[in-house]
């Protein structure tokens, strides 16, 4: 039985131009939100909006960089002004960083953790308020089965996953408090532009290439489980495989990444 009723919701997704949250936004315009969906590049924006129209749904673009605190505090005074409480908040803009540890300085890390740590942190504390008035709320923070295992080549993007799971998990608890759920999307390979981004150093080893999925995938089976009230999913069998092995055989785990270091 479902937990939500999505119909008509009130919500804001980050990193919506493209990957998953374009999907998850086509995805919800479906069933007619209102919702501010906030990225980078006007245009795919302004098609979300034009897709919106098509199909009754309100769609309000916020174009920022949330690595920038004042673009992440804007766009929570655009979701005060513009709709007054959410149902649902997903944070999912996020970037890649490829390279070995030693290659790559501090303050690389510093980049990749405003965007994927700090990023969702201040964005859920700032309309936290709303939430509250929302109704059945949600917060989705998309992560990855990065964020279960970390693996050579990224380390720093795997420190951000890790910190934005034990992040989620925490307030989960604090958060029933107020009747908001709190799921964590652990996508496995997907088809996005994820690390594709200025962070990338070098070439990486020749990793085995289990198929990717589709970010329309991935994006159906979010919006099952915020239906649902679910606390975790992995949409990808192999990425899914990967999570139980390294729970329960970590140090096969380390002899099978020690190949591709």
């Amino acid at each position: 039985m479902a937990r939500r009723n999505l119909v008509g919701s009130r919500g804001l997704i980050t990193g919506a131009s493209s990957g998953i949250g374009k999907a998850l936004a086509e995805e919800l315009i479906r069933r007619r939100c209102r919702m501010i969906v906030a990225g980078r590049r006007t245009e795919r924006l302004n098609e979300l909006k034009k897709l919106g129209e098509d199909f009754g749904a309100e769609i309000i673009p916020f174009v920022g960089d949330l690595a920038d605190p004042d673009a992440r505090m804007q766009l929570a005074a655009t979701a005060r002004e513009t709709l007054v409480a959410l149902d649902f908040l997903i944070n999912n803009a996020g970037m890649g960083a490829l390279g070995r540890f030693e290659d790559m300085p501090p303050e690389r890390l510093r980049e990749v953790m405003e965007l994927n740590f700090f990023g969702p942190v201040e964005l859920t504390y700032e309309v936290l308020p709303l939430l509250k008035e929302g109704n059945r709320p949600i917060i989705v923070n998309v992560s990855s089965i990065l964020g279960h295992r970390g693996i050579p080549w990224r380390s720093y993007y795997c420190a951000s996953k890790f910190a934005l799971q034990g992040f989620s998990e925490s307030i989960r608890a604090e958060m029933s408090r107020h009747g908001i759920d709190v799921l964590v999307v652990s996508p496995g390979r997907t088809r996005t532009e994820l690390f594709q981004g200025p962070l990338e150093r070098g070439t990486e080893p020749a990793w085995p290439e289990p198929k990717p999925v589709s970010p329309q995938y991935v994006a159906q089976k979010t919006v099952q489980a915020m239906l649902r009230g679910k606390a975790e999913i992995v949409p990808h069998v192999w990425g899914a495989g990967m999570v139980l092995l390294s729970r329960f055989f970590p140090r096969l785990m380390d002899r099978i990444l020690r190949r591709y270091a």
